[in-house]
């Protein structure tokens, strides 16, 4: 194995120096702050010379360097003013920034298409990018849909009643990965219940996922990693979008976006989100819904103000409304709800966001910029399962001052600044009343060095002063490494800490007949996160690329709030941890691209996740040791058909101890492995783009997801135990309409 390693590596390195006549690079706009910043299309030549070429729609190109003397490229592209860039001797890669054009060309458009999954080799953490394209892939509803052909993360639902989900990132729950929209801290205490299913997928315009420790700005609850939403912009989106979505079970669902020119300085973005699902559906025949009823409404208004670059801006809100019906086939609402007549689960959710991102341009000779980003969160939450009462509110506000400045020269920067959280959540918990008031206030300063060549690497360090746990110290290191051209290695190490709440983390359980029980006080829960990746991507001629990506990231606890449910199949328990905690992952990414407008990827990933639970170091319930992924997707000329396929494996999973119930209720101590099959076929004209998928294609689905549904207000009701697909095979379709 040792031997196959390392020629395996000789070979990866020998590939490269073979392609050392050949200049790779990326032109990137200079001015962009966002993410997506690379230039599409841009000219690439020698200077004195015929020889040039075309960057591709991600603003990547590969030029011949045989025979050429004087190494000088000029780069151009239209809106950008063009540079000559003097090429090193044993240069191999090279990242050209170039500036806007401060003259606007009234009537040119021009526009770029990054690729559906991407991995860079840029970036000093591990991040890889699914852009609007690869969300589409597959029929997507909302934030939820969105990872289907991603291993990195899995989604799952958290019981067989409410319709909730949740997802899993280096085997371990969703909470303890940070999730941001547009860079702020969105999905988390109430809206970590339901918040997936508040994303809905045609409003994104792309999603970074992040592995490892994250930047010590946004604060100090990542701890396997980082997701940020980005959302759909006037300066990206079309004029008008309308998209239409149904299934087999006819959920019915339409988004609207609009986008519109207030003044020079000030533009708009309309978004809104509608969802209903009225049929009821019971294809494994237990008397429960598999989808329960709703009503979903989602708006958001958006404005960004630009004032030549000095003072940028982006504010506004977001508003949320929903209803869910899950339980019996024969529950009503009105007749039934708080009595043993028929289980039921109503669940009623409101919601308010006011949010602001501001940047100051303060000295542009050294990138010097004062950033003020700022929310505020209003969530109600009621819902009933069965007898059990939960409601909750919380109101939140989180402010961050942040000052970034390059130091010394251009490869040199420092951002710093301070934050400010404030939570404060009230529960009543079936027939207790519960108050929790939490501020954080911390102050962070992040070093970050790039020589542009080899070497980049990210320091920060951040203090906090939580108002119920006292004073904690976050460092965090991110480093970066190109040995060839076109590849990264990394590694990372950093702390994370956070709060939990219990019930809205752990939301099945009420869907079920277990007591909690509080065995103490909870302490903060604390964790060290470790990485090590290798990233190597290969370019050939016409479009064709190879993308390799081997990662290893170990989290380990210091502290974690233990959820038992070993003890006893009637109770679980929540405790501080007494022993170890530790979750390993080691994934393997393969981006193919063996032609133009097809690619493969292939992935295979692996979790060891151990908690000691009752005095015993024991396997993570509910978590695949093994997973395994293929997406293809081939597109006509013109993009005219696009066809998708993804095929995911999922390994066994350890679940909770039944052996105390009676024979009918009990659960083998693993579940089974098993396939799921995806397919879709886009039609794309001028202005629409029709669609047709099938999501679980062989029809898998879980064998009696709701223990005792023939007793659901029995001793042994518990809906809590889902590994797999519960709905089966589903046939989707839907319309896009898009108005530049």
């Amino acid at each position: 194995m040792r031997n196959t390693v390392i020629l395996l590596f000789v070979f990866l390195v020998g590939l490269n120096y073979a392609e050392a006549q050949t200049l790779k690079g990326v032109v990137v706009d200079a001015n962009s702050k966002e993410k997506e910043s690379e230039i599409p299309f841009a000219n690439v030549y020698w200077l004195g010379t015929s020889i040039g070429t075309v960057a591709n729609g991600q603003g990547e190109f590969e030029i011949t360097r045989e025979g050429i003397t004087e190494k000088k490229l000029i780069v151009s592209a239209v809106g950008f003013i063009p540079d000559t860039i003097q090429i090193e001797y044993k240069q191999t890669e090279v990242r050209i920034e170039l500036k806007n054009n401060t003259t606007d060309i009234e009537g040119v458009t021009i526009q770029g298409k990054r690729s559906a999954t991407n991995i860079s080799t840029l970036e000093s953490r591990n991040v890889q990018y699914i852009s609007s394209d690869g969300i589409k892939r597959l029929a997507c509803c909302s934030l939820a849909e969105s990872f289907e052909n991603n291993a990195a993360i899995d989604v799952g639902y958290t019981d067989a009643v409410s319709g909730a989900k949740q997802i899993q990132m280096l085997g371990l729950a969703g909470v303890y990965t940070q999730i941001l929209v547009d860079n702020q801290p969105s999905i988390r205490i109430l809206s970590s219940m339901y918040g997936l299913n508040y994303v809905p997928g045609p409003w994104l315009n792309g999603i970074s996922i992040s592995k490892g420790t994250a930047s010590v700005y946004q604060g100090y609850e990542s701890i396997t990693g980082q997701i940020n939403i980005d959302v759909k912009k006037p300066e990206n989106s079309e004029k008008l979008y309308f998209e239409y979505f149904t299934n087999d079970y006819l959920k019915q669902e339409a988004n609207l976006i609009t986008s519109f020119k207030i003044n020079d300085k000030l533009h708009s973005i309309v978004l809104l989100h509608g969802a209903t699902v009225k049929q009821k559906v019971d294809r494994n025949n237990d008397s429960f819904l598999d989808v329960p009823l709703s009503d979903l409404v989602i708006a958001s208004n958006r404005y960004f103000y630009n004032n030549n670059e000095k003072v940028r801006s982006r504010f506004g809100v977001d508003v949320i409304y929903e209803d869910r019906i899950g339980g019996q086939n024969d529950f009503d609402k009105d007749q039934d709800l708080g009595t043993t007549n028929s289980y039921g689960a109503v669940i009623n959710t409101k919601r308010i966001q006011l949010f602001e991102n501001t940047g100051f341009s303060v000295n542009p000779c050294k990138n010097s910029s004062i950033g003020i980003n700022a929310n505020f969160v209003y969530h109600e939450h009621n819902s009933q399962f069965g007898l059990r009462q939960y409601n909750a509110t919380q109101k939140s506000a989180y402010l961050t001052a942040l000052l970034n400045t390059d130091i010394f020269n251009d490869k040199q920067k420092l951002s710093s600044g301070l934050n400010f959280n404030y939570d404060h959540l009230k529960e009543y918990v079936i027939d207790t009343n519960l108050k929790k008031e939490e501020i954080v206030t911390g102050i962070f300063t992040e070093y970050i060095f790039n020589d542009k060549n080899k070497w980049s690497a990210i320091a920060g360090l951040r203090v906090d002063y939580n108002s119920i746990y006292g004073t904690y110290f976050t460092p965090r290191f991110n480093a970066k490494y190109t040995p060839v051209a076109n590849s990264a290695i990394r590694v990372s190490a950093g702390r994370g800490l956070r709060s939990a709440n219990i019930i809205p983390e752990h939301i099945s359980l009420m869907a079920s007949s277990r007591i909690l029980v509080y065995s103490e006080d909870f302490d903060i829960e604390d964790a060290w996160n470790y990485g090590v990746s290798y990233t190597q991507k290969f370019f050939f001629k016409d479009d064709k690329s190879i993308t390799v990506n081997i990662d290893f990231y170990r989290t380990a606890f210091n502290n974690k709030i233990v959820v038992d449910l070993e003890q006893s199949t009637g109770q679980a328990y929540f405790y501080n941890l007494d022993g170890k905690s530790y979750s390993n992952s080691f994934q393997t990414d393969v981006i193919i691209k063996p032609f133009k407008a097809f690619d493969v990827t292939l992935a295979y990933r692996f979790n060891d996740a151990k908690t000691t639970i009752n005095n015993e170091l024991q396997t993570n319930p509910l978590v695949a040791r093994h997973k395994a992924l293929m997406a293809m997707h081939y597109s006509t000329r013109y993009e005219k058909w696009n066809f998708s396929f993804t095929t995911q494996y999922h390994g066994q999973t350890k679940l909770p101890n039944t052996e105390d119930n009676p024979p009918e209720y009990r659960l083998t101590e693993n579940s089974p492995d098993y396939f799921i099959l995806h397919a879709q076929i886009t039609l794309k004209f001028k202005k629409t783009e029709f669609y047709l998928g099938v999501e679980n294609i062989t029809n898998y689905k879980q064998k009696n997801p709701i223990l005792a549904y023939d007793d659901p207000f029995g001793d042994y009701f518990d809906s809590s135990i889902v590994y797999a697909p519960i709905i089966g095979r589903q046939f989707n379709f839907g319309f896009r309409l898009k108005i530049k």
